[in-house]
């Protein structure tokens, strides 16, 4: 892909690489064309964690863009995420509605939008890993057995975490393909996950509301 120019009056705050990756191949897989010079695409800031990407929010509402998506995780308390999120944008004087809407979160004020999406779903406790564990084809007894694998592991005196289960298993999972390890991203563009499931449309939706249609 050719990111799109820091200069695009479009822009999208991610948390991380794997999080720019992810939202990349799935557009991609979704016929979004991201070297496509003839449209406004937008530009994906990897903000390096959620504590800069939260820093980060009112500055970019305060910039020259017309339309601007913020996608970060809800991790274990999608109230309290929801509200770090509306708290920067009203010192940016932008009012967020009090819950995000389970479609994906879109505002136009000011003569610009605003979309938010807090993964994994909007609603759930989360974060990527929970969102592209969604989208694991159904019925793989491999996926079954990554997550039994991953709770042996631990009873085993693995130091993974409990509250990191989802990403272990996803990890594990992407370990045991035939070619093992693939980042999220490439794991992606190769097929591996089902792009056409409900939460995945959803997602593809949103962004297209936001930054596609007019």
């Amino acid at each position: 892909m050719a990111q799109p120019s820091e200069e695009s009056p479009y822009r999208l705050l991610v948390e991380g690489s794997d999080d720019r990756h992810s939202v990349v191949h799935l557009m991609k897989r979704h016929r979004f064309d991201w070297d496509d010079e003839g449209t406004i695409r937008p530009y994906v800031s990897d903000e390096k964690g959620v504590d800069k990407l939260l820093r980060a929010i009112p500055v970019t509402l305060k910039g020259p863009y017309d339309r601007i998506g913020i996608i970060l995780d809800a991790d274990s308390d999608p109230a309290a995420r929801w509200e770090q999120v509306r708290d920067r944008a009203r010192r940016a004087e932008l009012d967020l509605p009090a819950s995000p809407d389970p479609q994906g979160t879109i505002i136009r004020q000011h003569g610009r939008r605003l979309g938010v999406w807090l993964m994994p779903d909007n609603a759930s406790a989360g974060a990527l890993e929970h969102f592209l564990g969604s989208l694991v084809p159904q019925g793989q007894p491999l996926w079954a057995y990554a997550g039994e694998a991953t709770t042996k592991a631990r009873e085993l005196d693995a130091p993974c975490l409990e509250k990191d289960h989802a990403k272990s298993v996803l990890y594990a999972w992407l370990a045991w393909q035939e070619e093992p390890g693939r980042p999220f991203g490439i794991a992606l563009k190769a097929g591996l996950f089902a792009t056409g499931s409900e939460v995945a449309l959803r997602f593809v939706a949103w962004f297209n509301r936001l930054f596609v249609e007019d």
